[in-house]
């Protein structure tokens, strides 16, 4: 079976957290920088070869503003005030489907990268709707754009890692607190 973005693996939330995951390592190549990065992204993501064309540069840097909208949602839910433009995802034609599950699709097959992108967009007016939605959240730490499900009791992880980010900005409050 062919795995395309409209089924198979990941889940919603899963797809959201694998999105925005990407190019977050400074230094790192960015997994959607170009058509056949996104191909190879998603064939490792899936577990599955992609047939059909992977997009041009626009279909590409849209879905990269997907990523951008998905990362600063999960800011938004650890406490951050952040502008969130989706401006950018607002001129995918989404259908309503009622085949199977019923839900929003992309109408026709256009590239892997725009299919995705209209992925992103679908999972992103479902996520209110998800149990876990006040759990989706990313890592405040400079330079850290981890995005993660927090999984605790009470709701309260607030960083990707603690011994990372969370140890750099209790540190940096101490001593600011010091001063």
């Amino acid at each position: 079976m062919v795995a395309h973005p409209d089924f198979g693996a990941p889940d919603d939330e899963d797809f959201l957290v694998a999105l925005a995951n990407t190019g977050h390592v400074p230094g790192s190549p960015d997994e959607l920088r170009d058509a056949a990065s996104v191909q190879a992204w998603w064939e490792a993501v899936s577990g599955a070869p992609v047939p059909g064309r992977p997009g041009g540069t626009e279909e590409v840097a849209l879905l990269r503003a997907a990523r951008d909208v998905v990362r600063r949602l999960g800011l938004r839910n650890n406490g951050v005030e952040v502008d969130i433009d989706a401006g950018p995802l607002a001129a995918l034609p989404l259908r309503l489907d009622l085949a199977g599950r019923p839900g929003l699709t992309a109408p026709g097959r256009g590239s892997l990268a725009r299919d995705l992108a209209a992925r992103a967009a679908v999972a992103l007016i479902r996520l209110p709707a998800m149990p876990t939605a006040s759990r989706f959240k990313a890592c405040p730490g400079p330079g850290c754009a981890w995005v993660f499900v927090d999984t605790t009791r009470n709701g309260s992880r607030r960083w990707c890692h603690m011994a990372a980010c969370g140890n750099r900005a209790k540190a940096a409050a101490f001593r600011a607190r010091s001063r």
